[in-house]
């Protein structure tokens, strides 16, 4: 690295995929080093460089689905438990074995109409989790070679490397002149 010169700035992936490997911003190339690989980008070889942040709408979409999956399982918890104890107290009157073993099957779906409020805050738990992260988003900076692109994604709005992409465009356009 003697001939790229010193190094103008550096970023550090802190969270994600990329956790533990850094960019590295030189006068004339773009250097991703990490603990089992370096990768050298010159100039050259680039075309364009692309930065954005944004929320992941899928995630927050899966966390509104999951809501609505808890609010139907509420919904149906006591209706379902009150059916099955009525039914089960009927049957428990019965003398005959088909009898008894609808009533094992009614105290049974009481049992698991019991269980659905805490499967209801499992998701909404769950929910919570998939919305935040969503909200959340990443930045994402693309680096677009001649047939290839690099895409290094840093989790949330991450305005250092917002800052890294600028200084790498301002290198990119000074190479190119």
């Amino acid at each position: 690295m003697n001939e790229a010169g010193p190094a103008l700035t550096r970023f550090a992936f802190a969270n994600g995929i990329l956790r533990g490997t850094h960019l590295t911003l030189f006068p004339t190339c773009l250097v991703h080093r990490g603990d089992n690989h370096l990768e050298t980008l010159p100039f050259a070889g680039m075309s364009a460089v692309r930065v954005t942040f944004e929320r992941d709408t899928r995630k927050i979409g899966w966390g509104i689905a999951l809501v609505m999956v808890a609010l139907l399982l509420l919904a149906i918890a006591g209706p379902l438990e009150r059916f099955a104890t009525d039914a089960a107290s009927e049957m428990a009157k019965s003398d005959q074995g088909v009898g008894k073993a609808l009533h094992g099957l009614f105290r049974l779906t009481v049992a698991l109409a019991s269980l659905l409020p805490v499967v209801a805050l499992a998701c909404v738990i769950g929910a919570a989790a998939l919305v935040a992260l969503g909200w959340m988003g990443r930045t994402t900076l693309v680096v677009s070679l001649s047939g290839a692109e690099r895409v290094y994604p840093a989790r949330g709005r991450d305005t250092m490397l917002l800052d890294f992409a600028e200084a790498l465009s301002e290198r990119l356009t000074l190479a190119r002149k």
